[in-house]
């Protein structure tokens, strides 16, 4: 049977000891977490040692007793705390000399450094003033003729003197004869625990270890569940189903064991990612207005839930995070996510679209899965059809799917850059919700783009137009649905819609969508996109010049979709780009025979009559190989070069059109029927990449002439001859004039206009 306590009456009853299997002392150390936890915990003692009205109980103490000596088996951080607030009150109170041989009583049995330090902590501190100590209390143990300097390397001094510093920062201030007698008080104890002596229990060796080890810290989910119960009872405005609290324990708890990692017999981290995600929804839901000028009122809130942080429990009570509203959403919504798990019968698409939003939207942290989480959890809340389950229909069912895909489609096709984006996202799902819940095509046909919020404005006018097709026509739901789940499209198909519109009518034809849809299918497929000899950029280029400005450069286009960002800066601005991209994309898939896209490509390629500068692309896709970034400068300089980027900027490393093509051609230059050239052939040539404004990039043949030859671009082929570092005259001879006449011919430059 338990005992209600103090630590002053404990230390009457028994001296206390850490043995030797315990742990070190933790909560004192210097991370995030545990700074959080202690910043809490000594700012309650302080509460409720200095209001008489209030008190805290700390829960079970568990130990042996063995002829009157205590030791300790769980609670060792909670009495070491204790320990050093009484140890600190009694020196700041002028109460020490009475209380030392009491606070004696206690020691550190686990490493004698830790023992040496308690002892000397009680036995040499008397000449110390605590009032007088401005800085940190450490720093004057430190200087402390006593204090050995090996004590800082031993894991719980070191702990045991972060502590004392928060308690010399809450406490100093308030030190008085008062504050000693009120800590300790036993008629109106501000703290007790409970006192369990195991000896009751026949401890044997085994169980002492099993206990210790999980008695070294609740879960921080346990100690979420029981702060979370203690608050609901003491608050007047929360009201929860009777049933509420077993659920959590049992048919709740089925719920995260299913999701548990592979090999995991635990639950609770789990569980308490669900926790942390409901109360960062809840949250944002309080933010009225939501900007970059604000952002850092709610910013390191967004952060500490969305990661899994740890997060104090005095902030979910300050920020209201469990209200009576979210706490009933959460009964509705887990009451459903464990009929879809487990009673379910419908659908497979459904059950896994349902179960895959919730689960990634736990697990995982981005901003992505935290916003499709919200979207599911604020459908499921605000709809009166799911208030009981047991009367769902197929067509409620269906209804929360096309919910979840047309928002999964808003969501994924626009960039998160901060907690701002994130908030207003969510806020824009629970004003959509409201207006679509009942029949989400139905009521999303009749709406303006200027009536959802926050999303990207394309995709908007793109659900809203589908929405009235599938209307008019149900056979467009399933036309759109392999196109929505295309790799690379990520559910924008608006260009496609545009492909098949009769301007003069304003309709769109469905066989033409499914037509071009396909072909479109394929050239941005995995297997095109990922091809080394470019075949969709070149065959592009044989209609136009399709490149896309990105500040001073020209953006060929690469295959990147890890975000909405990179997408719409690539071949997103080709689809999207009605006055001139689009069409030159419209122009190749007509040309296209559906069923036969790469070999109609590669045809277009072959037959190409361009005789710009993209026929050096078109007919050597290897001039790409090294333009990283897919980034092109034109007018760059005077040169008429254009040159293809390593990386982004001309800073950085880059090589030229004209004379990598000329490169290109003679490293695959066989034979000729000039002997010129080919006897300059002999010499070790490579290619000169340049950075920076100072060089050029250039066709290097070492050891011309016991010098090196530099050939380059410069409005016309153009020569430079270096000895020893100095840029010497240059003699033209029959090889040089020969990989000049060589040059132009295989370009056409001279005919160009560049």
């Amino acid at each position: 049977m338990s005992m209600k306590k103090t630590f002053w009456q404990l230390l009457d009853e028994h001296a206390i000891s850490i043995p030797i299997i315990q742990r070190d002392y933790v909560q004192g150390r210097d991370d995030s977490k545990t700074n959080q936890i202690r910043t809490e915990f000594i700012a309650d003692l302080f509460t409720m040692i200095n209001d008489p009205k209030k008190s805290q109980d700390l829960d079970f103490i568990y130990g042996s007793v063995k002829d009157d000596h205590l030791i300790l088996l769980d609670g060792q951080q909670r009495i070491t705390t204790l320990f050093l607030l009484h140890w600190y009150i009694a020196i700041g109170t002028g109460n020490l000399t009475t209380a030392k041989s009491k606070l004696a009583k206690f020691k550190y049995e686990n490493r004698v450094t830790s023992k040496e330090f308690t002892h000397s902590l009680l036995r040499f501190s008397d000449d110390i003033v605590i009032q007088e100590i401005e800085g940190r209390l450490s720093e004057t143990l430190f200087d402390a003729s006593w204090f050995f300097s090996v004590w800082k390397d031993d894991p719980t001094v070191k702990a045991m003197l972060v502590m004392l510093d928060e308690i010399h920062r809450v406490f100093k201030a308030a030190l008085s004869p008062e504050l000693w007698n009120m800590l300790i008080c036993s008629e109106k104890p501000p703290v007790t625990f409970h006192f369990l002596n195991m000896d009751n229990f026949a401890l044997t060796d085994e169980l002492y270890i099993k206990m210790n080890a999980r008695g070294q810290a609740l879960t921080e989910f346990e100690n979420l569940k029981a702060w979370l119960q203690g608050y609901v009872n003491r608050s007047e405005e929360i009201c929860l189903a009777e049933d509420f609290w077993l659920k959590l324990d049992k048919s709740w708890t089925d719920v995260f064991w299913k999701m548990r990692p592979k090999g995991s017999t635990e639950v609770d981290d789990t569980y308490l990612r669900f926790f942390k995600t409901i109360a960062l929804t809840q949250f944002v839901s309080t933010i009225e207005y939501a900007s970059k000028k604000n952002e850092k009122e709610y910013e390191s809130v967004v952060s500490q839930l969305r990661d899994n942080s740890y997060f104090g429990h005095s902030q979910y009570e300050t920020l209201k995070c469990f209200s009576n509203t979210s706490l009933n959403n959460t009964y509705q919504f887990l009451d459903f996510i464990h009929d879809i798990q487990f009673n379910f019968d419908g659908e497979t698409f459904i059950k896994y679209k349902v179960l895959k939003t919730f689960n990634e939207g736990i697990n995982k942290n981005g901003y992505l899965e935290k916003v499709r989480f919200a979207s599911l959890y604020i459908f499921v809340c605000i709809n009166p059809f799911f208030k009981n389950i047991n009367t769902l229909s197929h067509e409620d069912m269906k209804n929360l799917v096309h919910w979840l895909e047309v928002t999964e489609r808003l969501i994924n096709n626009t960039a998160y850059d901060s907690a701002t984006d994130y908030v207003n996202a969510v806020n824009s799902l629970s004003s959509l919700a409201n207006k679509l819940y009942s029949n989400v095509f139905t009521n999303l046909a009749k709406l303006e783009n200027k009536d959802i919020q926050f999303f990207n404005e394309l995709q908007r006018e793109e659900e809203i137009l589908k929405a009235q097709l599938i209307i008019n026509d149900e056979q467009w739901l399933k036309a759109f649905k392999p196109y929505h789940e295309h790799s690379y499209f990520y559910g924008q198909i608006g260009f496609l819609l545009d492909s098949c519109k009769h301007e003069s009518e304003s309709s769109f034809c469905i066989d033409t969508f499914k037509r071009n849809a396909n072909k479109a299918s394929v050239l941005f497929s995995s297997e095109v996109l990922e091809r080394k000899d470019y075949l969709l950029h070149r065959s592009l280029l044989t209609f136009g010049d399709y490149f896309v400005w990105q500040g001073r450069n020209k953006n060929f286009c690469k295959n990147v979709q890890s975000n909405a960002r990179d997408r719409n800066e690539n071949w997103r601005s080709v689809f999207n780009d009605k006055s001139h991209r689009q069409k030159l994309l419209f122009q190749l898939l007509d040309t296209l025979d559906e069923g036969h896209e790469i070999k109609g490509m590669e045809h277009l390629i072959e037959n190409s009559k361009v005789t710009d500068w993209r026929k050096f692309i078109i007919d050597e896709p290897e001039v790409l190989k090294d333009c990283r970034k897919m980034c092109v400068r034109f007018d760059y300089d005077e040169s008429g070069e254009i040159y293809l980027l390593c990386s982004q900027r001309m800073s950085g490393s880059h090589y030229g059109l004209y004379s990598y093509f000329i490169f290109l051609k003679l490293k695959n230059l066989i034979k000729d029927s000039r002997p010129e050239l080919t006897s300059l052939l002999k010499h070790e040539t490579n290619y000169d990449f340049v950075s920076g404004d100072n060089d050029v990039p250039s066709v290097h043949f070492k050891s011309w002439k016991n010098g090196d030859l530099f050939f380059y671009f410069n409005k016309t082929f153009t020569y430079e001859l270096w000895q020893d570092d100095k840029e010497a005259i240059f003699e033209d001879d029959a090889s040089t004039k020969a990989l000049s006449k060589f040059s132009y011919e295989i370009t056409g430059l001279k005919e160009m206009s560049v």
